[in-house]
């Protein structure tokens, strides 16, 4: 399924232009398996949504996302080792987890 991310109001400003900068960017489309959680502390369990995760079958391509990300979009400057982009899980649960926060940052 393909969405309209520009459209998803509960989704924070800043995530929904870090995702649509990263499709134009990369000309890939992704798919989320993890957004809103309900209970979650964390960037999962924020309204505005702040947190969501990336299908990723290929490590190598993972960390090179990663590091595109991470090059441009600062979390919270700071906090410098905070990031906007984590890769982790392992074999079928491996994932992008993309987080924004009110400080995020895109730096050209």
């Amino acid at each position: 399924m393909i969405s309209d991310i520009q459209q998803h109001e509960y989704i924070h400003e800043d995530l929904r232009k870090l995702l649509l900068w990263l499709e134009d960017q990369t000309g890939l489309t992704f798919t989320m398996t993890s957004q809103y959680r309900i209970g979650d502390s964390g960037v999962h369990g924020s309204m505005p949504l702040r947190g969501t995760d990336l299908r990723m079958r290929n490590k190598l391509i993972g960390v090179s996302i990663k590091t595109f990300i991470n090059k441009y979009w600062k979390y919270d400057p700071s906090r410098p080792t905070k990031e906007c982009c984590v890769l982790h899980g392992s074999g079928a649960n491996l994932h992008l987890h993309i987080q924004v926060h009110p400080n995020t940052e895109y730096v050209k």
